[in-house]
């Protein structure tokens, strides 16, 4: 049975950078099954294209885009995409995902993944276009910023194209470089880096195909029940819409999670300054949404102080508000907004960023970093002048950004003292929430598929916020360990089906069940077999980094979330109680004591299909 008109274009654009050469596939409809799309499906085509051992920034690592049968469709908050590779961040597998308008305009266009070969001599970018895809030089704007990039080249082709494209952070291949389309950002993990050294600037794509549904009335009435139940949600219909993330920014600090200069206390005395309700009364002006969403969690900031007048952003979010903010001790919002923008513009990750330069604020506390080495800059907490200086010298990659653009772990190795104050997990650094705080989120950083990430087993809105009943943040027991296993497994089928995480504070995976069988006919038969799905995406996605290298001993965190009690705050004392908790982990997901799914769990979950 053919896959068009059940949620899929029904086709996979493989292009060769270096020959210049295109070639479309069938997607598989048992690929299609087993994994929907998105991550799933993007993760499957990096284990078979990328070689054993490839090095990231080698043209032999693929850069894959990817949608899932839910994208462009009537599905709440179906306006994404990712983009999996090999990292050069971390060396691990790595998504990345991205809201906007760009995910549906690229099945509209044809093709429920793109994957990228080899890399182009010279500077270029993609033009798809129903079905058709062709190479067009970039020396026009190679060297410009995401925004005039994504401006000439619709400008050039016409407004209707919507543009993914790298700042001159992914033309250096430094590891924070994200790819961004409508100003949102695929962020994490260095996927910026990746298409930089492809020399690959941009895609621009346009699509007029109509993406149809196994059941189209009962695809309708199932998407109107999911938005029925993001309707009826206090964080959905209210808080997200009129706060945006940074709804929970006081909450967390009042839990004693938010980290603050660079993880020292999760208590920041300038909350209150940065917090979603302050920004809502001072820099926000519109609420903006992604295609098919309700929540418009965007908000864009128009800045009115010098020297940043007049200047307008998307943003700031939480992760940004702790980065930029609390983590490097600045309560200066305009500052805060004006860096998220510089990142945009240059085209890198606001949370790397951020950490970065939280990192070096303590190295310039402890002495290990000079005024001299940071080009002049007083790298002081809670300076709003280092926090821009330090941020244009990462985008530029001069002065202090020679050093800074490469990333915490990469610095560390080259600042003599400095590794016990390098806050990352298999090079990525971490996210806005203190693990000492909230045990789940400890283990969830430490076993994540890409290194730090807080969005893999997501257990802060339980622990911290009170969500779904609550739990307590200080357990680390077994049913804490399931918590975190239970999140990851609908976090991997949200991220394949593919809509947006949000969606999961109002819906349940029931909801997405209900949307995905009529939408593609699949009979999967129950919830628990849908999140066996995400189950069978996660082991798939170890199995690549198993095959790379990865084992027990790079599942861990940074001592000082292991030996140094946290300072204050309800979990005052506490430290993360990780080995217990990875012990559970790796034996609730039936892989062995070194983290390897046993051959029983690659069978139950039918992996031995998949990687014949």
């Amino acid at each position: 049975m053919q896959l068009e008109n059940r949620g899929y274009a029904g086709a996979v654009l493989r292009i060769n950078l270096k020959l210049g050469r295109t070639k479309v596939e069938q997607l598989e409809e048992d690929i299609a099954r087993l994994l929907l799309g998105g991550k799933g499906l993007g993760s499957y085509l990096l284990y078979k294209t990328a070689p054993k051992g490839v090095d990231p920034l080698s043209p032999q690592n693929p850069l894959i885009f990817a949608t899932g049968p839910l994208t462009g469709t009537l599905a709440p908050s179906s306006g994404r995409f990712c983009v999996v590779t090999k990292s050069p961040t971390t060396g691990t597998m790595n998504d990345s995902h991205c809201g906007g308008f760009f995910g549906p305009e690229l099945k509209y266009a044809g093709f429920d993944a793109v994957v990228i070969e080899d890399s182009s001599d010279e500077p270029v970018y993609l033009l798809i276009k129903n079905g058709e895809a062709e190479l067009q030089p970039a020396n026009g704007v190679w060297g410009k910023t995401t925004v005039e990039t994504e401006t000439t080249l619709r400008k050039n082709l016409g407004e209707e194209y919507r543009v993914a494209s790298i700042g001159p952070c992914g033309e250096r291949c430094s590891p924070i470089a994200g790819i961004l389309t409508d100003m949102r950002s695929a962020g994490r993990g260095g996927t910026g880096a990746v298409m930089g050294s492809k020399k690959l600037k941009a895609i621009a794509v346009k699509g007029s195909k109509p993406v149809g549904v196994h059941n189209q009335g009962k695809f309708e009435k199932m998407a109107w029940i999911a938005q029925r139940a993001l309707r009826m949600n206090e964080t959905t219909v209210r808080s997200l819409p009129e706060y945006g993330t940074a709804n929970i920014l006081m909450m967390i600090n009042q839990t004693g999670a938010l980290p603050t200069r660079n993880f020292q206390t999760g208590r920041f005395p300038e909350a209150e300054k940065i917090s979603g309700e302050t920004l809502r009364d001072t820099l926000w002006v519109r609420d903006i949404a992604c295609m098919g969403c309700t929540i418009k969690c965007s908000k864009i900031a128009a800045l009115k102080a010098e020297p940043y007048l007049g200047t307008k952003v998307d943003g700031p979010d939480y992760e940004t508000l702790f980065s930029l903010g609390s983590n490097c001790g600045v309560g200066d919002t305009e500052a805060i907004a004006y860096t998220n923008h510089l990142c945009d513009l240059y085209g890198m990750d606001t949370i790397s960023t951020g950490c970065i330069i939280a990192f070096t604020m303590e190295l310039y506390e402890k002495g290990i970093l000079t005024r001299k080495e940071l080009g002049g800059v007083d790298a002081k907490w809670g300076s709003p002048g280092a926090l821009v200086a330090l941020t244009e010298s990462i985008g530029k990659g001069v002065g202090a950004g020679n050093l800074l653009q490469w990333g915490v772990r990469n610095m560390s190795e080259r600042l003599p003292g400095s590794e016990p104050f390098a806050l990352h997990v298999k090079g990525l650094e971490v996210p806005g929430y203190e693990p000492r705080a909230a045990q789940g989120m400890g283990l969830g950083y430490a076993v994540s598929d890409r290194g730090g990430c807080h969005l893999r087993a997501y257990t802060a809105g339980t622990e911290l916020c009170g969500y779904g009943g609550g739990a307590d943040p200080k357990a680390y027991d077994q049913g804490k360990v399931q918590l975190a296993i239970d999140r990851e497994d609908e976090k991997a089928v949200v991220d394949s089906a593919v809509i947006c995480f949000f969606t999961l504070f109002g819906m349940r995976l029931k909801e997405v069940y209900q949307m995905i069988e009529p939408c593609t006919g699949f009979n999967y038969g129950s919830v628990r077999e849908l999140k066996n799905l995400g189950a069978r995406v996660v082991s798939l996605t170890r199995m690549f980094n198993v095959r790379e290298g990865f084992e027990r001993k790079d599942d861990t965190l940074p001592k000082r979330f292991l030996e140094n009690p946290l300072p204050d705050g309800p979990a005052k004392g506490e430290v993360v109680h990780l080995e217990p908790m990875v012990q559970a982990y790796y034996e609730l997901r039936g892989w062995d004591e070194n983290g390897v799914p046993t051959s029983e769990t690659l069978k139950s979950l039918q992996i031995d299909k998949i990687l014949k």
